[in-house]
């Protein structure tokens, strides 16, 4: 996995995926409520276990640090050093001595486990082969004590979204003066989507662009993927306001125990 430009300025990630302090000054209604609904799933998760928690892609460690400050024992872990600087110096900040590693979801060993390992945010889908999915679900079920829970999200995606016309911009979000719009190649082949993001300015259109791919996971193969890890689906909801998943939904926002 290439890291994306996305992931290596801390900065310009936090603006786009605000913590749930920052996001209760949004304006935009619909984003602070699925940032906030989704911070409040996570922390309920996360203590419901009881035990120490593992948070895999912690990124800038906007939910790591938050949970921390709710009395939960959390580890952070992220492939990309830079993020990880950021997610220190927020802790330090906070006067939270969180422990944060450098590790790669696919590949390993902290030796110890968790009652409850978090991958929130798709992360999941920036494992673009089937047997990366399968090394790192065979991980975490290694690093949870019997029958502890993988708490995670990922997009259920809308057929008409995979079917979009690859030269069409689409807009993503507004963050502040930032605006975000996207174009993607979708490979049914390998249910990969090939994504180029373009952020501008009001007086600097595309000031940057990121480029990055995601995994799309169906629903019934997900149930397999499971499966076949050592997992059993204990809950799936259409959103983090825990909604009953169905056709309409647009994630999968999932509680699996191990074992």
């Amino acid at each position: 996995m290439e890291e994306c430009l996305l992931y290596s300025d801390p900065e310009l990630y936090d603006v786009l995926f605000p913590s749930a302090r920052e996001a209760a000054a949004l304006t935009d209604e619909s984003r602070k409520s699925r940032i906030l609904a989704s911070n409040q799933f996570y922390l309920e998760e996360a203590g419901r276990g009881g035990g120490r928690v593992l948070e895999l892609a912690c990124g800038s460690g906007r939910l790591t640090v938050q949970l921390a400050q709710n009395g939960i024992e959390i580890m952070g872990a992220d492939l990309s050093a830079t993020m990880l600087d950021a997610a220190l110096a927020k802790a330090a900040a906070a006067g939270l001595p969180v422990e944060f590693l450098l590790a790669d979801m696919r590949s390993f060993d902290f030796g110890r486990q968790f009652s409850t390992i978090l991958i929130p945010g798709n992360s999941l889908l920036h494992l673009l082969t089937i047997e990366d999915l399968k090394r790192c679900l065979a991980c975490v079920r290694g690093h949870l004590v019997e029958g502890g829970r993988l708490v995670f999200d990922v997009s259920k995606w809308d057929v008409s979204v995979l079917a979009r016309q690859p030269e069409t911009r689409y807009p993503v979000l507004t963050a502040g003066q930032i605006t975000v719009e996207e174009t993607a190649h979708y490979d049914s082949a390998k249910q990969i989507r090939h994504i180029t993001w373009f952020f501008s300015f009001l007086d600097a259109p595309d000031y940057r662009v990121a480029r990055y791919d995601l995994r799309v996971i169906f629903p019934e193969e997900l149930l397999l993927l499971l499966d076949c890890a050592g997992f059993r689906l204990e809950a799936r909801y259409g959103e983090f306001t825990r909604v009953a998943f169905e056709d309409s939904s647009p994630r999968q926002v999932c509680v699996a125990r191990a074992g």
